[in-house]
């Protein structure tokens, strides 16, 4: 037993010393985190999010920045919403938030996640549809409009609502 602590001890010093020297990088450990998380300010559990697929070990890591060109980057410490996910809040508004982390890839077909204080933005690329849900209500931007839906479906179903944008009149009003 006395053996086998000092081996954990120098594979562990092993292990810091080629993180240190960028040998080896062990930030992939932060995506093991249960997925129940507890909001910070009232100690609440947060809301459900949709399950995303396991991301295979072959998929690029994401950038820790976003840039979209004309000032808008995200940082961690500055986190914003960008791309897709910034025309979706337009049409939610405060329902969905503020940005908690910057968009984040999740698996190899280049699928994003951003978690917000109300819940998750995500965007699908097979189908090019940006979309927020706070664990039941679901809001999403596609190439026919925004809708809203209810349910556990991450994609708009055929009977998702259209959702009128706030800057735009509606067809055959005066």
């Amino acid at each position: 037993m006395f053996k086998l602590g000092w081996l954990l001890l120098v594979v562990g010093v092993v292990a810091l010393l080629a993180q240190a020297l960028g040998i080896l990088d062990l930030s992939a450990l932060r995506d093991l985190r249960p997925s129940l998380s507890f909001d910070q300010t009232s100690g609440a559990v947060a809301q459900p999010t949709p399950s995303s697929p396991t991301p295979s070990p072959a998929v690029a890591r994401p950038s820790p920045i976003t840039t979209t060109g004309a000032g808008e980057t995200c940082t961690a410490g500055l986190p914003r919403f960008v791309h897709g996910v910034a025309a979706l809040k337009a049409v939610v508004g405060t329902d969905m938030g503020e940005p908690l982390e910057c968009e984040r890839v999740i698996d190899a077909a280049g699928d994003t996640e951003q978690r917000t204080t109300t819940g998750l933005a995500y965007y699908r690329t097979a189908t090019s549809t940006a979309a927020f849900t706070n664990g039941w209500d679901h809001w999403a931007v596609t190439g026919d409009g925004a809708v809203h839906w209810a349910g556990q479906e991450l994609e708009p179903p055929p009977g998702a609502e259209p959702v009128r944008q706030p800057n735009r009149p509606r067809l055959g009003a005066a």
